[in-house]
């Protein structure tokens, strides 16, 4: 089969979708599509998140986050979350979620979200466009049905958990609009 040279991209997937909790007094949530594991033993998360992006401070100030893993039932939500600012608007009080503490960091998780884990930033690495917070795992949250008889994660009980596959963007490539997403939660749209 015939292959074409592209320009250079974040071509990968799957790619998983994640809502990222961060802060601790007023916290946000804001959609994460750049996340890793980087480490097993122990276990280490890395996300990506642009300096511009207001849980970026939330995040360097706290040095935690959760990473919050949503259903299938979620993908309105995380594409919400991901591209109305927490600077702007509480999109935790307009989306109608609800918080639960956190076992073993301030930060709180989504009780809405079927998996949580909870993560200490350990290091930061500056990039060009992003900064890469590394995160130690501390805890890991997960709904009973979704485990299998060795305690497990099993995803093909978790019936997709919202990944896509496709190129990273930093929008969605489809006809998405901002109004869309404000319908579904029954807000007035932006001028």
């Amino acid at each position: 089969m015939a292959k074409r040279l592209v320009e250079p991209n974040t071509t990968l997937y799957p790619v998983p979708v994640v809502l990222i909790t961060a802060g601790i007094a007023t916290p946000n949530v804001m959609t994460c599509n750049r996340i890793a594991s980087c480490s097993a033993e122990p276990p280490r998360l890395a996300i990506s998140v642009r300096p511009l992006r207001y849980s970026h401070a939330l995040i360097k100030q706290a040095r935690e986050f959760v990473v919050n893993i949503p259903s299938p039932a979620q993908k309105i939500l995380s594409d919400y979350v991901g591209v109305v600012t927490g600077e702007k608007e509480n999109k935790i009080a307009t989306a109608k979620l609800k918080l639960a503490p956190a076992q073993c960091i301030r930060t709180p998780l989504l009780a809405d979200c079927p998996v949580n884990i909870e993560c200490v930033v350990e290091h930061e690495i500056e990039l060009d466009s992003h900064t890469m917070f590394i995160g130690l795992v501390k805890a890991v949250h997960v709904e009973e049905a979704l485990l299998d008889e060795n305690g497990d994660v099993d995803f093909a009980r978790a019936a997709g958990i919202v990944y896509e596959s496709g190129v990273v963007r930093e929008r969605p490539t489809y006809n998405f609009k901002v109004n869309d997403l404000r319908r579904a939660f029954e807000l007035p749209s932006e001028v």
